[in-house]
């Protein structure tokens, strides 16, 4: 098929196989080892680099041998969805996600850490929509409805990822919730929170709810006897929120 086409696209075609793989690739002809050996390192060190400085957490876990190896794995089998340099490592991360190279040379928790080491880029650079509801004057957390910093981002993890280190390994799974947004001086902030609030804020978005209906609902759903002790607690929670500017107020 390739011999079919025009010669240019020939040479593309193996100068970039020799790029994503020079092991196995050699480079396009005329094309001296010494010029091809300055690609082969600018290329590959422009991506390692980028991937590297997101996930600083995952690559000292994994080890230097171990995360050069997955770094040429990324470079040499997946095929990026975006030509944007600042998407390398939310590609990265889908690679771990879906390629089965390097599954059984992994730890099981290390696609979840590094999701929690890019969703701080992730939310550093998100855009915010100025279409906001109108919010009232007077804060109401009991009955109004809560409108959410929008850039909150709920995290469900199978491992406490925000306490991994090289020197920390989870030997065992532990349900961990976390909580990230960008304040109003825009620094990215992780809070961990416990189940009960997790439920909460999920349900009072799934629902659009006020938040003292929010609780009624929860004192349900847990079957608590004294639903009155979980409205309680609540309330604190929700104030406690909005302090932190999670919350950024109520409508109606």
């Amino acid at each position: 098929m390739s011999a079919q086409l025009p010669s240019f696209q020939r040479y593309q075609l193996e100068f970039t196989a020799r790029l994503r793989d020079p092991a196995s690739h050699p480079a396009p002809a005329g094309v001296s080892a010494e010029r091809m050996a300055v690609y082969d390192e600018i290329v590959f060190n422009n991506l390692f680099e980028s991937v590297s400085a997101c996930y600083p957490v995952a690559s000292a876990v994994l080890g230097k041998r171990r995360w050069l190896k997955l770094n040429q794995a990324f470079m040499r089998e997946y095929s990026a969805g975006s030509p944007l340099f600042r998407k390398i490592p939310e590609q990265f991360l889908h690679f771990l996600q879906h390629s089965d190279s390097f599954k059984n040379d992994l730890p099981p928790y290390i696609h979840q850490l590094c999701h929690y080491e890019w969703i701080e880029l992730h939310v550093g650079a998100m855009p915010v929509n100025d279409d906001r509801p109108q919010l009232k004057e007077t804060l109401d957390l009991k009955s109004g409805i809560a409108v959410f910093n929008p850039t909150m981002q709920l995290l469900d993890y199978d491992y406490a990822v925000h306490k991994i280190s090289p020197r920390k390994k989870p030997k065992q799974t532990q349900n961990t919730q976390l909580l990230v947004y960008r304040n109003a001086q825009h620094e990215v902030k992780f809070v961990e929170i416990n189940a009960v609030t997790y439920n909460l804020i999920t349900l009072m978005q799934a629902q659009g709810v006020a938040g003292g209906h929010a609780l009624q609902l929860l004192a349900q759903q847990l079957g608590h006897p004294q639903p009155e002790v979980i409205i309680q607690f609540g309330m604190m929670i929700l104030e406690d929120l909005w302090a932190q500017d999670i919350i950024i107020g109520v409508t109606t």
